[in-house]
């Protein structure tokens, strides 16, 4: 039992919801939140990465890439695992940190890479950072921004966010790192990784 409330949405939004193209989803996400809280300063996403290399490649070197980022702009952020959590455990947490007004940020299988339709294979290979804004435990989801979602097939009912994640789905695709070895070297090889914020709105 908990006492978190049934129903939490962030009351900071992003100012607007990118699409992305082939990479660099990290920094989409990186820009949502600093554009919650009106610290975006960058015209385009790309332009966080703290190197050219990155601006054009996409490309992140270093367990605490997205972390440094944060931090430099004044953001309490810390790089975790919920890998050894129960899967109730691992949905009290995200509804945790959502409860606090925060955003999260984790990594997943992208299975819906440009696509409504989730694909099995995609899912398993294709690596994918996401922002959650919200959720609504009586109806089992969580409102996302994803970034690799095409614009027209964003929920435009949802409140915040531009799609909408059950807790099954966010477990499903939230189990990724350990078994794609391609990934270590960018990211580690813990599963369920997301990034914690702490945010003081003023």
């Amino acid at each position: 039992m908990t006492n978190l409330p049934a129903k939490h949405i962030l009351s900071n939004k992003p100012n607007e919801y990118l699409q992305q193209g082939t990479s660099h989803c990290g920094v989409y996400s990186i820009k949502a939140i600093l554009s919650a809280y009106g610290l975006d300063n960058k015209s385009h996403p790309k332009f966080y990465h703290p190197n050219w290399c990155g601006q054009i490649t996409g490309l992140t070197l270093g367990k605490n890439y997205y972390v440094k980022i944060l931090k430099s702009y004044g953001i309490a952020a810390e790089r975790k695992s919920a890998e050894n959590l129960s899967d109730s455990e691992k949905i009290i947490l995200l509804r945790t940190l959502l409860a606090r007004n925060t955003p999260v940020m984790i990594r997943i299988g992208n299975g819906y890479y440009h696509s409504d339709e989730y694909k099995p294979i995609l899912g398993k290979v294709v690596a994918h950072w996401i922002t959650l804004w919200g959720y609504d435990d009586e109806k089992q989801l969580f409102y996302a921004y994803d970034s690799g979602m095409l614009r027209q097939h964003r929920d435009k009912t949802t409140p915040i966010g531009n799609t909408i994640r059950t807790y099954k789905e966010i477990l499903r695709d939230w189990n990724f790192g350990r078994w794609q070895p391609w990934t270590w070297p960018l990211s580690g090889m813990e599963n369920c990784l997301y990034i914690k914020v702490n945010i003081k709105v003023k």
